[in-house]
């Protein structure tokens, strides 16, 4: 898939983007490019990584990841296998007490980390694991906005990784936000051009997700350690 121009800046944009990342300019108001129709190749992560690799460059990307970080190639993903679903048991038969003991309540999934629901601001630190850099976060703050500062457009995150290799890894201008609710932090995703993961799995935008002390948070090609202290 070819990339996009900017019809206000000219600069290419990388397919799927909603903003060009140089100037802002909204993409969605132009018509995307005529491409002929070539049956897509259908990519399973690869067995203990959740990694996808591109076939046209072999890159390993992120499981999720609906383009290669690399070379812009569109990476369409297998559906996971139906499975089969027994019908339950009549209430009241031998089967049925025999899965569920009276009064027994089945957890669908794994407890939660505990919360400090006395918390009123965002704890912590993000360390940028390439060089070991530690970032603060701004004291008293109960959100902050991470990307790359441009006076030019008026942006100017809370959190500028522009001086740590930011732009070069593709963070965008206004990338994430970290938020405070209820004694828990959670991560979302600003609509970036090259998403937001948290431990090697793509988050969806505008959709806030728990973080906790020790997590890996990947923005764009940025790999950072979240620590609560």
């Amino acid at each position: 898939m070819s990339n996009i121009v900017c019809p206000s800046c000219k600069t290419p944009t990388p397919p799927g983007a909603i903003f060009c990342d140089n100037c802002g300019f909204n993409l969605q108001t132009i018509a995307a490019p005529q491409e002929q129709s070539v049956a897509p190749t259908f990519l399973v992560p690869e067995t203990g990584t959740g990694e996808l690799k591109c076939p046209n460059c072999g890159h390993a990307n992120i499981a999720g990841s609906l383009f290669c970080e690399n070379c812009g190639s569109k990476l369409a993903q297998a559906a996971p296998p139906a499975q089969s679903v027994e019908a339950p048991a009549p209430a009241g038969s031998a089967a049925a007490s025999a899965a569920a003991p009276p009064d027994t309540l089945v957890e669908d999934h794994a407890p939660e980390k505990p919360v400090d629901a006395g918390l009123m601001s965002i704890p912590g630190r993000l360390v940028i694991v390439e060089t070991n850099v530690s970032l603060a976060i701004p004291p008293g703050s109960q959100s902050i906005i991470i990307g790359r500062e441009d006076p030019v457009s008026g942006v100017f995150p809370d959190l500028d990784l522009d001086p740590h290799g930011g732009h070069e890894s593709g963070v965008g201008r206004r990338h994430a936000q970290l938020l405070l609710k209820d004694g828990q932090v959670f991560i979302e995703d600003l609509d970036s051009v090259n998403g937001t993961a948290v431990n090697k799995q793509r988050i969806e935008p505008r959709k806030p997700y728990p973080i906790h002390p020790g997590d890996e948070v990947r923005l764009g090609k940025m790999v950072l350690n979240y620590m609560s202290q």
